[in-house]
């Protein structure tokens, strides 16, 4: 990646920060304070305990309190943001601004660890993509354990079927991942966006972690992560158990687990790796 330092272009009183644009990388000096903004993760894991929404209300303070980072952001969206909160109600939104012009999801993220993307029902899935209805059954298969008794646990004493010439043909597993390819768009689309039209976020901000210290905030739009996606391929990995979209698995789908074995481990996850996307154009900021 070509690396240019830029003053000229970029206003010195802006922190620092890295504006990715294909291979051009340019960077900015700054002078951050880091009174108000840098958290130690003791802190943020303390705040988690009694607030499932900590990285969220540090986001919005970073975008609330932090002029710098305001400036440099406001020449991505169109029109000037007002007080960012976090989102009321349970949607793919985590936080907004007043006026709406920053609809954002939050990931907390270290360098090729995985994040939640989206958790529902195989079901789900195929109502909002029914072009999945003929792999519906390996889907569950894969994911869904039979209830016990008490119909709020699994039962483990059968296994799930995983995706393997032992259950299937191969004819049939490369069904599968070639119907996940040609309906590629659709899946991401409702792994980040969900169902809701009116609660689509614009943007994704994943604030990475690195010795236990917030250390930078990344922010992408989201319409160019699904570009950048859609040219990958979906494969079954060697577990059987997976599948993962792009030699770096950006993204994976797989069977939940956890929950202490309730019915809700059953469900289908999407997972994404925030580093895998840094070939996305996207901007930088350093906390």
């Amino acid at each position: 990646m070509l690396s240019i330092e830029s003053k000229e272009h970029i206003s010195s009183t802006l922190p620092e920060v890295s504006v990715l644009v294909g291979d051009i990388n340019i960077t900015s000096d700054t002078d951050v304070s880091k009174e108000n903004i840098k958290k130690p993760f003791s802190l943020t894991k303390s705040n988690a305990a009694k607030n499932g929404y900590a990285e969220e209300d540090l986001v919005c303070l970073d975008f609330n309190t932090n002029l710098k980072l305001r400036a440099f952001f406001e020449t991505l969206i169109p029109n000037t943001y007002d007080t960012c909160s976090r989102f009321k109600g349970n949607s793919k939104i985590d936080i907004s601004s007043e006026n709406g012009e920053l609809t954002a999801q939050v990931k907390k993220y270290k360098h090729a660890q995985f994040q939640q993307l989206d958790r529902h029902w195989v079901e789900d899935l195929i109502n909002h993509v029914p072009e999945l209805k003929k792999i519906q059954f390996m889907l569950k298969g894969l994911c869904e354990y039979k209830l016990l008794e008490n119909g709020t646990h699994v039962d483990k004493t059968v296994p799930i079927i995983k995706l393997c010439q032992s259950n299937y043909c191969i004819i049939t597993l490369n069904e599968l991942v070639a119907i996940f390819n040609v309906n590629r768009r659709k899946i991401l689309e409702y792994a980040f966006y969900g169902t809701n039209e009116t609660t689509r976020p614009k943007y994704l901000i994943g604030v990475e972690y690195a010795n236990k210290i917030r250390s930078k905030i990344v922010i992408f739009k989201i319409s160019d992560i699904i570009s950048y996606l859609d040219t990958l391929k979906f494969r079954i990995k060697q577990s059987k158990s997976v599948i993962a979209l792009g030699e770096h698995d950006a993204i994976t789908l797989q069977r939940k687990g956890g929950d202490n074995g309730l019915k809700s481990a059953n469900q289908l996850q999407f997972k994404i790796i925030i580093s895998s996307l840094l070939n996305v154009e996207h901007i930088a900021f350093t906390l």
